[in-house]
């Protein structure tokens, strides 16, 4: 029982600095990146560990969400929702999105980690995902009522 402590809390460091990663490297105020609980899913939490869900793929799974704001704050926000994968690899730990390309990530010399590569391709991945909902709303009039396979929402997340 003590080992799997030890290893939970070594992934929640190693999700500590992901989540600071993505505040430095997107440029997210922080009161503006928020983790969906794992009990329920509609509430927000700044609490990893509340957040950190231990799926049969023998990732941690945590849900991270990004409130986005147009700088007139004329339109409501907009939220995005994404799932990162995270597991401690012998001296190094692997993070992915589910279903996903995985990314070995090692610790610095400094302690820090460098988590560029994944960002790139995540934000490559944002991306693609919101031009293809795009074309795919402006060709068919709908948008999909599911949650879409990386944990996009379509549907506003309520302040708490």
């Amino acid at each position: 029982m003590r080992d799997f402590k030890n290893y939970k809390q070594e992934c929640y460091h190693f999700a500590q600095h992901f989540r600071e990663a993505v505040l430095e490297y997107y440029q997210v105020p922080p009161e503006r990146l928020r983790l969906r609980s794992k009990e329920d899913p509609k509430k927000l939490t700044d609490d990893i560990y509340e957040a950190m869900d231990m799926q049969k793929d023998t990732f941690w799974h945590i849900r991270f969400a990004i409130s986005l704001q147009c700088q007139k704050e004329q339109f409501p926000d907009e939220n995005i929702t994404f799932e990162a994968c995270v597991k401690k690899a012998h001296e190094s730990f692997l993070i992915k999105l589910p279903k996903e390309t995985e990314f070995t990530i090692k610790k610095h010399e400094d302690g820090k980690y460098d988590f560029s590569d994944f960002l790139n391709f995540l934000f490559m991945f944002l991306k693609g995902f919101y031009d293809n909902e795009l074309e795919r709303f402006l060709t068919s009039g709908q948008l999909p009522k599911e949650q879409a396979p990386i944990g996009f929402r379509f549907d506003p997340i309520e302040r708490g």
